[in-house]
Parts: structure tokens; sequence; C-alpha cells
């Protein structure tokens, strides 16, 4: 046997990577094995694992993500005649170009989620969230479009003003802020990168989210330009101004589509 055949062998019986491609080696002793990082290990992430885990994910979510898709395309419909204006600081170009980026959050925050990474996903969760709020805030209050456009509009605020539209906004953000707000004992919780289960707990967490930011969006797309819609969702003209009123349907049909249970939580 050859010095080199040797050494294969050796490789083999431990399961080690060629040495030339060795980053770092450690023992553990404890369970007899030896444990090996290698220089290849950012793209083996890309190339070997994310198609796996995305796979995964996508299986497990295709109904979910099926009828997300539904409801983003209606609240792109409403969008996208406004985002040509980009030089356009009135009201409707400005949140049109707000629920822009919503979009891209929300859509950044899925492919985070579809790479396995469940905590992450969270953290994109809260930033479309306050930007949902900001664009609540500037269609319901007369002096919030100058506010934001002079950088004097609080986000924190925000949240306290749409949450008078949108009650369940407010505690939405709530849950997510307390684990993304500030670095806590949950990210001291090993969560490795891996294959989604059906009847995993963060995966039904982050469909459910999913499903609840959608909504959301379409919510707030119909609200900032209710007068362009022909047959009304949820908000309905009274007087100068508009109210919440979902027909009786749209309700069984949200409270499904939500998954809310009997006290209305998510």
């Amino acid at each position: 046997m050859t010095k080199q055949t040797r050494a294969k062998s050796a490789r083999k019986k431990l399961n080690a990577p060629a040495f030339k491609n060795i980053a770092a080696m450690y023992r553990d002793t404890k369970n007899n094995r030896v444990i090996f990082t290698t220089k290849n290990m950012l793209k083996n992430q890309f190339k070997r694992d994310a198609p796996k885990i995305t796979a995964s994910f996508d299986r497990l979510a295709k109904t979910d993500l099926e009828a997300c898709s539904e409801l983003f395309g209606e609240a792109m419909g409403l969008v996208i005649r406004h985002l040509p204006q980009v030089d356009d600081d009135s009201y409707k170009p400005t949140v049109a170009r707000l629920l822009a980026t919503a979009v891209n959050t929300y859509l950044a925050s899925i492919e985070v989620a579809r790479h396995g990474y469940r905590r992450q996903y969270g953290m994109l969760g809260r930033s479309f969230i306050e930007i949902i709020a900001t664009v609540v805030a500037i269609a319901t209050e007369t002096d919030n479009l100058e506010r934001f456009h002079a950088g004097k509009l609080s986000s924190s605020k925000c949240i306290g003003w749409a949450t008078k539209i949108i009650p369940i906004l407010g505690k939405y953000y709530g849950i997510l802020s307390e684990y993304n707000v500030h670095v806590g004992p949950i990210h001291a919780m090993f969560e490795p990168v891996k294959c989604y289960k059906e009847d995993e707990e963060a995966r039904k967490v982050i469909v459910s989210s999913m499903k609840a930011d959608v909504w959301l969006m379409y919510l707030t797309a119909e609200l900032v330009f209710h007068d362009e819609v022909i047959g009304p969702r949820y908000w309905k003209s009274e007087g100068p101004g508009i109210r919440y009123d979902p027909s009786e349907v749209e309700q069984e049909w949200m409270l499904k589509f939500l998954a809310f249970d009997e006290q209305g939580n998510l």
C-alpha cells in the first residue's frame, strides 16, 4: 500500500475531507470523533445545502405560498400604477414607494425562511410591520406626510397611530419586537440551518406570519388607494372618510386564511 493510498484510507475511516481542504480540526473526546471544518463550507451552504432546504420549505408550504401569491398580486395591482412617479413627494406616490419597500422586505423575509434561517425571518418581519405602520400613519394623520419627508416621523409613534386603525398590528409587532429588538437568551440558542419538517413549530409560525403579512399588505394598499378600488373588500366610504367594514363572507374568508383562534389571535 502506497503512502497516498494509506492517507486516503485513513481519511475514509475518519470520514475526513481531503487534507488540502481542511480549514480546522477538533477532536471531540466525549463522543470519540473528529470534527472538521472545510475551506469550501460557504460554497457548500449555497450550492449543496440551500437547494435541499428550499425544496423542503416549498413542498410543505406549497398551498400557502399559492394563497399568498394571489393576494400579493391584488396588492401589487394597487401599488404598481403609482411607482413611475419617482420624484413626486405627494401622498400616493410616496406611500406607493413605501409599500414597494414593504413588498421587497416581505419577499426577502420569505427567501430567508426558505433557505432555513428561521430566527432571521422574524427580524425582517419586524421591519415589514414598521413600514406598513408608517404607511397607515401617513394615510390617517394629516401632518404625517410632511413629517415623513422632513425626517421627523417616528416609527414607534407610527405603530401607535396604525394600531388605532388596525388593532392586531400592535399586538403582532409586540410579539416580533420581544424577540428581535435586543440580543437576549433566545439568540444564544443553537439553531442549525436544516431542512424543514411538517410538524416543526418554527415552520408553522413562519407560514402563519407569511400569510398575515401579505394580508396586512393588501389591507393597507386598499386603505391608501381606496378611491381607486372597484368593489373594496375591507374599507367602505363614509362621508368624507372611510371605515373598516368587511362583509360577512369576507370575514369568514379572512378567519380561514389567517387561521385566527377563538380569541382573534394568529
